[in-house]
């Protein structure tokens, strides 16, 4: 049987695969209406099989943020079959009581990109949906039950603003990003989420801490070289590290629990309403030509 959960992560993804902590099949790129996807993998080393998606590679391989195809990569794990996506990525923290290598399962966003392609539909009103809540509950709650039972240390309902990228964000920015009540910052999640629920796809977000958002302080003063310049140390970078690793572990624990049945969300509804006034055509793939 297909998977029916997916991962959408960075350069973890090649990283893990090249190293064996992720094996299986490599399914290479998928062609869609909107260009090719992100590399594709099926994954089979774990109690549940699962599909992961690289955002972008490896290294000098690693595009700009806004450059990442999310239209493509959305569409191409609706395209398989996948209802459900865990999505990876990294973030600064703002608020300093969250700690390096932490996850954070957010529960609301503050875009602030403007480069991306927001949605399916550029050309007819089918994108006006309402974004409450903004990622999956049913599926946010599967991944913190298996964070928990893997005993990583995380923390529920993040608030995270998402900054164009990709470089790091300046003190006074990160100043206005606090006081708008933001956590965290990141450069990921976004238009994923959007687009995941324009497709009617279950979508929870899981941003693990790599840094401390810069401050101007002398807490964590500069260090060439350093990871982030020294807003991580040492230790930090290994936590992170050892988070990352259990990426796979966590994944396939949430498609042990959801792949047997529709979690009870209303995320395979959220176009019912544009489906019944617009006469919609039942295949999904026609809405967006």
């Amino acid at each position: 049987m297909d998977p029916m959960i997916a991962c959408i992560a960075g350069e973890e993804v090649a990283r893990q695969w090249h190293d064996g902590t992720l094996a299986g099949d490599a399914l290479g790129r998928r062609e869609t209406p909107f260009g090719p996807s992100g590399e594709l993998y099926r994954v089979t080393n774990h109690d549940r099989p699962f599909y992961a998606l690289a955002r972008y590679g490896q290294g000098a391989d690693k595009i700009a943020p806004c450059r990442v195809n999310s239209r493509a990569d959305i569409y191409a794990l609706k395209d398989l079959g996948v209802r459900g996506i865990v999505a990876w990525g990294s973030c600064g923290a703002i608020t300093h009581d969250i700690a390096v290598g932490d996850l954070v399962l957010l529960g609301d966003v503050i875009d602030q990109t403007y480069l991306r392609p927001q949605t399916f539909f550029e050309n007819s009103p089918l994108g006006y949906l309402r974004q409450f809540p903004v990622f999956c509950p049913e599926l946010t709650r599967a991944t913190a039950a298996a964070a928990h039972d893997l005993d990583l240390a995380h923390r529920d309902n993040g608030i995270a603003a998402v900054r164009e990228g990709p470089r790091l964000e300046t003190p006074a920015e990160v100043r206005m990003l606090a006081g708008l009540g933001a956590e965290l910052v990141t450069h990921l999640f976004v238009p994923e989420a959007f687009l995941a629920r324009e497709l009617q796809l279950c979508y929870a977000a899981v941003a693990y801490v790599v840094n401390y958002a810069e401050t101007g302080s002398r807490h964590r003063p500069f260090a060439a070289g350093g990871l982030f310049g020294g807003l991580a140390g040492p230790s930090d970078a290994e936590r992170v590290a050892e988070t990352t690793r259990r990426m796979g572990d966590v994944v396939a624990a949430v498609a042990e629990t959801l792949d047997d049945a529709r979690p009870g969300c209303d995320c395979a509804r959220t176009m019912a309403q544009n489906v019944e006034h617009y006469d919609m055509p039942a295949d999904w793939r026609k809405w967006c030509g």
